[in-house]
């Protein structure tokens, strides 16, 4: 057998010669790790359980990058019905992201501050956590502004866990450990070290006579169907 020592000393050069690699690799090839992220188009159609869908439409997406160089490669917008249940459901195909939906919320949604300041973060064990704040509007004297609406946000990752923090999201980045196959897969561009990239989920629901935390219910098992759907269809990196 080889001395301990010896052994440790083999595997740190073999380390050693790979990050050399590397480096000498990244350097001769400036664009290596950092090829363009292939465009998306989302379905149009996407079944929720006992849900009708009536519409599918494709949002506007901004040119212009935000200081962090966040993006929006594509946007849907899916509209359903169940009973007196209205359903709308917008995703985000964000590259580039710092996950902090608060801010999202605060740039896409008519949210106004105080109502976002009021959100509620649920988590769910081996799925994730999402963001949960509603307006309530059932007091209102107006017979047309009796409609209540529950928000609900969350951010599917790449690795299918949903987030609903930006520090949630970089603790998913921060528990991708960098093996020499992770390595050797960004040589070739076919991963990213630091996959930056989200499904951004919105859903809201709107009710007018239904008590608004059974609605809630029905609010969270939609989220739940769409991790599930989407989870095995996560767009392709390049």
């Amino acid at each position: 057998m080889f001395p301990k020592n010896k052994l440790h000393d083999g595997f740190l050069a073999t380390i050693s010669i790979g990050i050399t690699l590397v480096t000498v690799y990244a350097i001769a090839n400036p664009h290596v790790g950092n090829r363009q992220v292939a465009d998306f188009e989302f379905p149009h159609e996407i079944l929720l359980g006992n849900w009708q869908q009536l519409s599918s439409d494709s949002l506007a997406v901004p040119t212009k990058l935000d200081e962090h160089k966040e993006s929006i490669k594509s946007a849907q917008r899916y509209s359903y019905r169940k009973d007196e249940l209205n359903l709308v459901v917008e995703i985000r195909y964000l590259v580039g992201t710092r996950g902090n939906i608060a801010n999202l919320w605060a740039e896409y949604f008519p949210l106004s501050p105080a109502i976002i300041a009021r959100k509620r973060i649920k988590n769910i064990t081996g799925i994730g956590s999402y963001l949960l704040v509603e307006v309530d509007n059932s007091k209102q004297q107006h017979e047309q502004q009796k409609a209540s609406v529950s928000y609900l946000s969350s951010c599917l990752t790449p690795l299918g866990y949903s987030i609903a923090e930006q520090k949630e999201f970089t603790k998913v980045l921060n528990r991708v450990g960098l093996t020499p196959q992770l390595l050797w897969n960004w040589l070739w561009g076919t991963v990213s070290i630091r996959d930056r990239r989200c499904l951004w989920l919105n859903l809201a629901i709107t009710t007018h006579n239904q008590d608004l935390a059974h609605s809630q219910e029905d609010l969270e098992q939609a989220w739940l169907e769409l991790n599930r759907w989407w989870k095995p269809r996560f767009p392709q990196l390049y």
